[in-house]
Parts: C-alpha cells; sequence; structure tokens
C-alpha cells in the first residue's frame, strides 16, 4: 500500500513537472514566437551542459560543487566562442585570481588587514583595465573569486588549496562538457562580438568600486556569515558600471532576477521533496526548469537575453548549493533571497541618498536611455 502511494506521489509530481515545461512552451507559441533550429539546439546545448555538470558535483560528491554550476552557466550564457583557446581565456583570470588570493592568504593569514589592503589593490588594478562592457563584466568572476578565497579561508573549515584544486577541475570538466555539446549540437550562426569603443575610466569610477567592494570584503571578514558572500556578485555588477543610470539599471534588473531565481529554485525544492536521492528525478526536474529559463533565454532580444542568463545563474546556484540528497534547502534558499534584498536595498538607499546631490539622473532620463 505504501509503495504504491509512493509511486501515484512520484507520477503526480512527474505530471506536475511535465505541465509546467508544456505551459512555459505554450506561452512562448502564444507571443507568436516559435523555435527556429538554431534556438532550440541552443536551448537543448545549454540545458545539457549545465545539467551534466551539476550532476557530475552531485554524484561525485564535490566539496565545492557550486563550481559546477557557476562555471557551464557562465560559459553558455556569456561566451560567444567555444573554441579551446577561448575557453581558456575565459577561464585564466579567475584561476589566476583565486591562485593568487591563495598565495596572499597563506602569506599574512595573521594580518587581515594587509590582505584586505591587497585586495583593494588587486580590485583597483582590475577596475582601471575595464575600459569597455566587455572587460567590465569579464571582471566579475576574477574578483568574486579573489573574495570567495578570502573569506572561506578565515571561517571555513575547508582546505584552500583543494578548494582551488576543485575550481581547477571544475574548469576541465565544464570545457569538456561544453566542447561535447557543441559537438553534438553545432553552433551554426556564430555572432561577432559588439567592438566598444574603450572609455578612460576615471578615478571617481575607481574611488566608488573601491568604496563598494571594500566595504564589504571589511565587513565579511568581520562577521561569521560565508552565505552573504555570494551577495557580492551584485554589488561587484553595480560598484563597475560607468555612470549612476547604469548602476540603477543593474539593481532593478538584479533584484527581479535574484529574487526571482530563489523563488524558482524555492519551487524546484518544493518537486523535489523527499526525491532528492532520485538521481533520474533530480534531472528531470532540474532539467525542466533549466530548459523553461534557456528557452525564454534564446527566444528574447539581447537585453532580454542578458536578463534570463542572469536568472538561470541566480536558479542553479541555491539549486547547487542547498538542495542535497536528505534536506530540501528551503531555509538556505529563503536566506539567500533575504540576504540578497538587504544588499540590493542598502544599494539603491545609496543611490537615493546620493541622488539628492545630483537630481539630473531620473526615471524620464532612464525611459530616453531605453
Amino acid at each position: 500500500m505504501l509503495n504504491s502511494k509512493e509511486t501515484r506521489s512520484k507520477n503526480s509530481l512527474v505530471s506536475c513537472v511535465a505541465n509546467t515545461t508544456a505551459n512555459c512552451f505554450r506561452k512562448i507559441s502564444a507571443k507568436n514566437t516559435y523555435l527556429r533550429h538554431e534556438q532550440r539546439n541552443e536551448a537543448i546545448r545549454i540545458t545539457l551542459v549545465i545539467l551534466l555538470c551539476m550532476l557530475i558535483g552531485k554524484v561525485f560528491s564535490f566539496d565545492s560543487s557550486v563550481y559546477l554550476a557557476l562555471y557551464p552557466t557562465i560559459v553558455m550564457t556569456k561566451v560567444k566562442d567555444y573554441a579551446w583557446v577561448s575557453l581558456f581565456k575565459t577561464f585564466a583570470p579567475t584561476f589566476v585570481s583565486a591562485c593568487v588570493a591563495l598565495t596572499v592568504v597563506e602569506l599574512f593569514q595573521s594580518h587581515p588587514f594587509v590582505v584586505w589592503t591587497i585586495s583593494l589593490l588587486f580590485i583597483d588594478w582590475m577596475r582601471k583595465k575595464a575600459d569597455t562592457p566587455a572587460k567590465r563584466g569579464g571582471l566579475i568572476m576574477p574578483i568574486f573569486n579573489w573574495i570567495l578565497i578570502v573569506i572561506f579561508s578565515q571561517f571555513s573549515t575547508q582546505s584552500m588549496p583543494d578548494r582551488v584544486s576543485e575550481i581547477l577541475l571544475s574548469m576541465v570538466i565544464t570545457a569538456c562538457v561544453a566542447k561535447l555539446a557543441v559537438k553534438l549540437l553545432p553552433v551554426t550562426n556564430m555572432l561577432n562580438p559588439v567592438a566598444f569603443k574603450p572609455q578612460k575610466v576615471t578615478y571617481q569610477q575607481r574611488l566608488v568600486t573601491l568604496g563598494l567592494i571594500g566595504s564589504g570584503i571589511a565587513l565579511l571578514m568581520n562577521i561569521n556569515l560565508l552565505t552573504a558572500t555570494f551577495c557580492m556578485v551584485p554589488v561587484i555588477a553595480a560598484a563597475t558600471q560607468n555612470d549612476r543610470l547604469a548602476f540603477k539599471m543593474v539593481i532593478s534588473r538584479r533584484f527581479i532576477t535574484q529574487i526571482g531565481g530563489c523563488a524558482i529554485a524555492v519551487l524546484v525544492s518544493i518537486l523535489l521533496a523527499n526525491h532528492q536521492a532520485i538521481i533520474s528525478y533530480y534531472a528531470l526536474v532540474v532539467g525542466a526548469a533549466i530548459l523553461a529559463i534557456a528557452v525564454l533565454m534564446v527566444t528574447g532580444e539581447n537585453s532580454q537575453r542578458e536578463f534570463h542568463g542572469d536568472a538561470l545563474l541566480a536558479t542553479v546556484l541555491p539549486i547547487q548549493l542547498y538542495i542535497g540528497t536528505v534536506n530540501m534547502g528551503l531555509e538556505s534558499i529563503f536566506l539567500r533571497a533575504w540576504e540578497l534584498a538587504v544588499t540590493l536595498g542598502i544599494l539603491f538607499l545609496l543611490f537615493q541618498l546620493s541622488n539628492r546631490r545630483e537630481p539630473h539622473v531620473t526615471d524620464e532620463q532612464n525611459g530616453a536611455r531605453a
């Protein structure tokens, strides 16, 4: 009797996931958009790479399996060229920054102020070199991995050399899986990246970057709140913008994508309730969520593509971080959503307070530029 009840429960959950995915495709069709051959392949390719990497992290019990959700999502949503050289150029700055951060932490372990000062010098050097939108986007992962090593070395029990080793292994796995997916589903419409004219980074922009990111690092180095470390991603993204309007737009967009991603992760956790250890069912539910967002991303315009890409990253991170084989992770996901909401709220408050001195940054201008 119990087995029959469990079977009916599983069947109902599977049908719920299938209906949710089907409704997503119906909504897309209702908007008179259809999946071309290239778009369909891209959506499947994104889902395959991210899901397979996440499953590898789960099955082989990586201590830092979150990197096998972070790096595949970055590669599949940001990278335009999947050649080995391009993948190496994508991962090299992040790995080098993690290695240098590990060296700094090991050398000055008993001098946190020195570690913080060197971190500021590294951030300022990275910001000074980021004179195009592509370079500004490319500095998020190196700075974030530097912060992860610095903060986790103080409060985590995990060995930091082992963590750096898992970072390298995750990069290699991601590159291999991405190449395999491109081999199975070739990229036919390779787009050339838009060339932007470099703009000199001003001292004011560098000061804003140092003030926001540096104060965040200082706070995290003085409180034992490891979960809040991941809130530094939207802080880095906002602090490296060139003007106040872009700063406001990043905060608004990140609030929707980050909190929305946590909401989707909660839904996935509920669907996985008491069935997390079943790999096939886990793959079905998580894969359906990734595919639904990937379809929305590949069928949208450029701005919508970036928006859904951020939402996809915000969805898979809490799933990989908090949903284990035993616990549902709901409490941790809600805590992550609260921490992100507070962080983005503080950034918006700082914008509003500084806006009193420069009232020309208005919604009318925002609409005009959009």
